[in-house]
């Protein structure tokens, strides 16, 4: 019997957290649709509910960061990109739009340490997210 248990238990925990994997992502999905039918409050809760089943999905993070930053909740989008971040130091996306978020909320010195660190990752793909926002 003890066995058994000691069988089953791994078999449970690995089913049971890519359950809740595979939940956090339905999440993020429905939060992705959200964010293209401009609904960027219900995008930021979808969200929440999928960090709160996944507390280290990166993507879900970033998506929220992104959706405060197009609802001009600088402080917010910053800490979701700053935890992107601290999952993935080499997260280009990441550092790009904490840039970004930190150059709408006036902190130049910060937006241009992101921009400096995005271009040590890729100097291109930095140049032309930099010129695309001129326009903007």
């Amino acid at each position: 019997m003890r066995k058994l248990i000691l069988i089953l238990l791994p078999l449970f925990l690995l089913f049971t957290s890519s359950f809740a994997q595979h939940k956090a992502s339905d999440y993020l999905k429905a939060a992705i649709v959200s964010t293209k039918n401009k609904n960027y409050s219900q995008a930021v809760l979808l969200c929440d509910a999928a960090i709160n089943l996944n507390n280290v999905y990166e993507s879900a993070y970033f998506h929220r960061g992104y959706n405060k930053l197009l609802l001009k909740d600088y402080a917010g989008a910053l800490i979701d990109f700053s935890v992107v971040l601290d999952l993935n130091a080499e997260n280009l996306d990441a550092y790009l739009y904490r840039g970004l978020a930190n150059q709408k909320a006036g902190n130049k010195w910060a937006a241009t340490e992101d921009y400096n660190n995005a271009r040590k990752i890729d100097s291109i793909e930095t140049l032309a997210f930099l010129t695309a926002n001129i326009f903007r």
